[in-house]
């Protein structure tokens, strides 16, 4: 059966989001089993990570695969379950990242404070916050989420701001406009407020580096600048990928809604789908990128696991020039 060439996209950048994510979370989870610690940064990363990885199995390959024509239609107490479960999964992705911009931010601002020594459990109570608050506020969404009916074609669903059942599922509210109510109170709450945070933390951590640069002298110190101007621009680049691929999602969706579903715009769901799918494929190729020790930390895991397929006493000489490149 041939494969349309947008689906095939889709097909690559669910692969991709679930491979670098997987290689993101090992690579963390060794750091942090080789030092018996884990870093705040780190845990606030193996939180996105993981994040991000659930919702590609739970949700996008179930859609890739429907989109290839397998019927995987739920029940009504299934579609309970996974709206529930989307729903969650994509407010605390928009959380996550927020979390990665915030962290970095007070980690700037409180550069010579001694404010560190408990961040790893500080950082525990607030994700554990953010957890607690999503679940609790989606519990409606084990209440009032049903199968759609098999004319049900178009209703405005909050999953990605899906113009259509997800998977033959739909939400049930006991009105419509409870419905439109909830929608765009999450839409507000969970989507659009972290997003101006997080933009507005990225600009007040680039300002205060700028600030900062200008009154070091010491090379120790300089270098420290450097290493964080890496890191902020870094974290920037993760956050302009999610805004671009939010901004994409959210304008495609909803001008769609303004034209009643028109064939003329059915383009707009495709554009859609790919602001939906492009930054989970592509976020953890920018922290093995950019995040050298993740990167370094990488390579040793590929070195190792190379020396016991080959049955080696170390790495190979390339393998070992890699390193070298990468540490230098």
């Amino acid at each position: 059966m041939a494969i349309a060439i947008d689906i095939a996209f889709y097909i690559v950048l669910v692969a991709f989001g679930l491979l670098g994510n997987t290689l993101v979370l090992l690579t963390v989870l060794s750091n942090a089993v080789e030092h018996k610690m884990m870093p705040a940064s780190d845990l606030i990363l193996t939180n996105l990570t993981v994040i991000l990885l659930l919702l590609s199995l739970f949700r996008n390959v179930l859609v890739i695969t429907f989109q290839n024509g397998i019927d995987i239609l739920f029940s009504t107490f299934w579609c309970k379950v996974f709206m529930f479960i989307w729903t969650l999964l994509r407010s605390m992705s928009v959380w996550g990242t927020f979390s990665v911009s915030v962290h970095h931010y007070i980690s700037i601002k409180n550069r010579y404070l001694k404010l560190r020594k408990n961040a790893f459990w500080t950082t525990v109570k607030a994700l554990t916050a953010l957890w607690v608050f999503n679940f609790l506020y989606y519990i409606p969404t084990l209440l009032y989420s049903a199968r759609g009916m098999s004319n049900v074609t178009f209703s405005v669903q909050l999953i990605s701001t899906s113009t259509r059942p997800v998977l033959g599922c739909v939400w049930d509210f006991p009105s419509v406009n409870s419905n439109l109510l909830f929608v765009t109170a999450s839409l507000v709450i969970h989507e659009a407020i972290p997003v101006i945070l997080m933009l507005s933390t990225n600009i007040s951590t680039l300002y205060t580096l700028q600030q900062h640069s200008k009154a070091v002298v010491a090379q120790k110190t300089i270098n420290r600048m450097a290493s964080e101007r890496k890191a902020a621009l870094v974290i920037t680049t993760l956050v302009v990928l999610f805004v671009i691929c939010w901004g994409t999602n959210i304008v495609a969706t909803n001008f769609y809604n303004f034209t009643k579903g028109s064939s003329s715009t059915l383009f707009l769901l495709t554009m859609a789908n790919f602001g939906a799918y492009i930054f989970m494929g592509f976020s953890p190729l920018v922290l093995l990128v950019g995040h050298s020790k993740l990167r370094r930390k990488l390579i040793r895991l590929l070195c190792k696991q190379w020396k016991h397929q080959v049955g080696q006493a170390g790495c190979s000489p390339k393998c070992k020039s890699n390193v070298t490149l990468v540490m230098s």
